[in-house]
């Protein structure tokens, strides 16, 4: 139905045979509605109808749009229809596929010039000094001498500024507290020219193993990755140890609906007080291991203020020693909110959703 509705590529006759010939694998006694109800639709589209946006908002652009009424009331209360309705629609849209070169092996003019030459679309991205947003590929990324040779990697545009406003200098030390794979953590080693300590922690025994993969194909020799849960402890010998600590908190994935749209469906109002509560825990927990005079970032992929500016709030309030302050560096002014908050958002930068705060520890 959503194809019939939607899809300008696909024919109605293809959508409704594909769905028919899904419907009899799967449930074989099903194939005959199906096709009876897809054709009934095509007959009479217009007997379809969805509730009003000026009559009913919430019921309207959840519908429509696909999205959980739950959630498309929490976005409601905070920004509004018209923003609601831009960001849910954005969600259904496919998002662009963009790279991060790796400074250590190549620039990043460099790197287009030598996909051009692959016959590669591509162009620098807005925001991100590192990115290179790809339009049109011969080939999967992954299957290139480019990947192959650890010139890239993928990764959103919003997700490299985030370690752009960690901005780790050459020699410093560094902890990742939710490193994943890696993506951030070997951004900032670049940013390090190789040269300095990334302690990268991560719960995810699976994840630690792909980290030192991708160290080794993008040429970094100074992440130390372990397997340690922030939720619960810090080790005493991190105690006021790093100049920047990285918190990229577990969160709901709001942000990336795009390239996840399942999470939508999977998540639940109720699974928000579990994520507040770990991201409260980690963040409490990261904050012993920042100097005096160190740095202390907090970063999401969430669009929720529930796991963002109130988790901060949350934090500031029992570590009277920490404040927020405001990045240097220019090209973050577009995004950054009254309060000192990095946003990024689908239907306004074309990247994912995402949240950062930069504190700073008081000497």
């Amino acid at each position: 139905m959503y194809q019939l509705k939607f899809s300008e590529r696909l024919p109605d006759f293809a959508a409704v045979n594909e769905a028919v010939k899904i419907a009899r694998e799967t449930t074989p006694a099903a194939a005959a509605l199906t096709n009876a109800i897809l054709r009934s639709y095509l007959r009479n589209p217009d007997k379809i109808s969805f509730p009003s946006f000026d009559q009913n908002p919430a019921l309207h652009i959840s519908s429509f749009h696909s999205h959980p009424l739950w959630l498309v009331d929490l976005w409601l209360n905070v920004y509004g229809k018209e923003e609601t309705l831009a960001l849910c629609r954005a969600n259904n849209e496919l998002p662009p596929l963009t790279v991060r070169v790796n400074a250590l092996k190549i620039s990043r003019n460099d790197l287009i010039e030598r996909l051009t030459a692959e016959k590669f679309s591509c162009a620098q991205t807005r925001f991100s000094p590192d990115g290179i947003n790809l339009f049109d590929s011969p080939m999967p990324i992954q299957k290139t001498i480019f990947f192959q040779e650890g010139l890239l990697r993928l990764q959103d545009e919003a997700a490299q500024l985030i370690s752009r406003l960690v901005g780790p200098q050459k020699g410093a030390i560094v902890l990742d507290a939710c490193s994943g794979t890696g993506g951030k953590t070997t951004h900032l080693a670049a940013m390090m020219s190789n040269d300095g300590l990334i302690m990268a922690l991560d719960h995810d025994l699976g994840k630690i193993t792909q980290l030192k993969k991708e160290s080794k194909r993008m040429g970094i020799s100074i992440i130390e990755p372990m397997e340690i849960d922030l939720k619960y402890r810090l080790p005493d010998e991190f105690y006021q140890r790093f100049d920047h600590v990285l918190v990229d908190a577990p969160c709901s994935g709001t942000g990336t609906l795009r390239r996840n749209p399942e999470i939508k469906w999977r998540l639940r109002a109720s699974d928000l007080d579990e994520f507040t509560k770990n991201q409260k825990f980690i963040l409490h927990h990261s904050s012993d291991a920042v100097k005096k005079g160190g740095h202390l970032i907090y970063s999401t992929c969430s669009v929720l203020s529930c796991e963002n500016e109130e988790v901060i709030g949350h934090f500031l309030k029992s570590h009277p020693d920490f404040s927020v302050i405001h990045p240097l560096t220019g090209f973050f002014e577009p995004l950054m909110d009254s309060r000192g908050f990095l946003r990024t958002y689908p239907h306004r930068h074309s990247m994912d959703g995402f949240f950062c705060a930069l504190l700073k520890r008081r000497n």
